[in-house]
């Protein structure tokens, strides 16, 4: 089966147009139209991407010889939500995205999530911390 008949079959599964996929897997809608045209084959990135858009594995998508009909194909494990918060990540940007997850790493989940919804603080402190002072400044003037 041919990576253009294989997308096709999985976008009505999904129940995607070109559009939809295009949005979903952040491909143009003009390569994605070349794809299933059978006109062109995507690079790595853009693979990965579909692969992901639809819910199966880049080898699975990319092997014309893996055969597998509709029904044996894994069930998408993301949620519509789920799709939703990874095209919102592919709009802000590389950048805003790692430094999104490395203070979600650094907080942890739970106090991260509060804080980018304005919610009430998960770990509050028995007491506020003591003020940091700095340490006094010792002149080496000699004279």
């Amino acid at each position: 089966m041919t990576l253009k008949d294989k997308l096709q079959m999985l976008m009505t599964r999904a129940g995607l147009n070109g559009q939809k996929l295009a949005r979903l897997s952040q491909v143009s809608d003009s390569e994605i139209s070349r794809i299933l045209q059978g006109k062109s084959r995507p690079g790595l990135d853009n693979a990965f991407r579909l692969a992901r858009a639809v819910g199966v594995s880049l080898d699975y998508l990319a092997d014309d010889s893996l055969d597998v009909d509709a029904q044996s194909v894994p069930p998408d494990s993301l949620t519509i939500d789920d799709r939703k918060i990874l095209a919102l990540a592919g709009r802000l940007g590389r950048g805003e995205v790692l430094t999104l997850l490395e203070n979600i790493r650094f907080l942890g989940y739970d106090v991260a999530m509060s804080r980018l919804v304005g919610g009430k603080p998960v770990i509050e402190l028995e007491q506020a911390p003591a003020p940091v002072v700095a340490a006094p400044r010792i002149s080496s003037a000699t004279g």
